[in-house]
């Protein structure tokens, strides 16, 4: 999910009305901040406002770079509109405006991965969602995000194998002081290596590093619990 960047919400409850009276609401939040996208500031305003924090502002220099010329002021329009409905959100009309609002456009990897969890969330659309991870992951070759979300999608398939080849990614990929993906990383390794190995070592390894990385990490905590005593730990 993707976090929240600033305090810019709706000026109604998320998720009443059309889609166009959200596009009006979104615009009105945009115009309190002093955002007036202008073609001498459209890519900074984009990069403060969407991608403010590294990796994630490299990324999508990197894409702004390539495409410049099939981009500018509308776009950066679509994807300021966009991060509010996350800030809000509303998750039927980040997935709408997704939708509606990016398909004139060349792909965005770091788009996609954000928006990928809502449609899962809305739509169940599990090989969409996979398709978009998947390019998330080749095009973002040392984001640790993809390879956990693919891992967590196989795993929700019933596919364990394919889940912990994700998630043995993710762990190489993580950067030490993400805390928040990091422990979800070990975490969801330690549930797969049991259910698909009966390994109640290697998971235990891998929930105490969860719990090293965040320790208010309470899923983590009761499974601690539970492999520490003699009831046998089901991780699902």
């Amino acid at each position: 999910m993707k976090p929240k960047r600033k305090s810019r919400e709706l000026s109604v409850p998320a998720g009443s009305g059309a889609y166009r009276q959200g596009v009006r609401q979104a615009d009105e939040v945009i115009a309190q901040n002093d955002a007036e996208i202008r073609p001498d500031n459209w890519q900074q305003l984009v990069l403060d406002w969407f991608a403010p924090h590294e990796p994630d502002r490299s990324a999508l220099a990197q894409y702004i770079s390539t495409y410049r010329d099939q981009i500018g002021v509308a776009w950066a329009r679509e994807v300021l509109r966009l991060q509010v409905f996350f800030e809000a959100q509303d998750y039927e009309r980040i997935v709408e405006h997704y939708d509606r609002a990016f398909r004139s456009y060349p792909r965005c990897a770091l788009i996609e991965l954000w928006v990928a969890g809502y449609i899962l969330r809305t739509r169940g659309d599990f090989w969409r969602v996979r398709q978009m991870y998947w390019n998330a992951a080749a095009e973002l070759p040392s984001f640790a995000k993809p390879h956990y979300e693919l891992g967590f999608v196989n795993y929700l398939l019933g596919d364990f194998p394919g889940a912990l080849e994700q998630f043995d990614q993710a762990v190489v990929l993580v950067a030490a002081d993400d805390a928040e993906l990091g422990s979800r990383i070990f975490y969801n390794r330690g549930l797969v290596r049991m259910a698909l190995q009966g390994d109640q070592e290697a998971a235990r390894a891998d929930v105490e590093e969860a719990l090293r990385r965040r320790p208010d990490y309470a899923q983590a905590k009761e499974a601690l619990r539970a492999m520490k005593g003699k009831a046998r730990w089901v991780p699902w």
